[in-house]
């Protein structure tokens, strides 16, 4: 996250310039910064994700952890929970027609 925290340390050296065109310079900065908050989850997440799953592969731990089949929640303060998988909408179902398994896929 090193590297993360260094573009953060740039971003108010990012000039912000709205002109007669309007206030792209703005929206770009917007843009950096929720891209970087969307980085730190994303890294943060795939770190506490200690398995391979769905897209998630890990070299180093190639299996399926059976205690992982949750879903992961970062906060802003860079901490990572778990929360478990709510069952499915009974409504849901029906559509469905019935029962939707989702072993062995991404659910996203």
């Amino acid at each position: 996250m090193t590297e993360l925290d260094g573009i953060e340390a740039r971003i108010p050296d990012v000039g912000v310039h709205p002109d007669i065109a309007g206030f792209s310079d703005l929206a770009h900065a917007y843009d950096l910064k929720s891209s970087l908050l969307a980085a730190r989850a994303t890294v943060a997440s795939a770190l506490e994700r200690r398995e391979t799953r769905g897209a998630h592969n890990r070299s180093d731990s190639p299996d399926l952890d059976p205690s992982l089949q949750v879903n992961l929640v970062w906060s802003a303060d860079g901490s990572v929970t778990r929360e478990a998988i709510p069952a499915a909408d009974p409504a849901m179902l029906a559509v469905a027609g019935g029962e939707v398994g989702t072993a062995g896929e991404l659910v996203e």
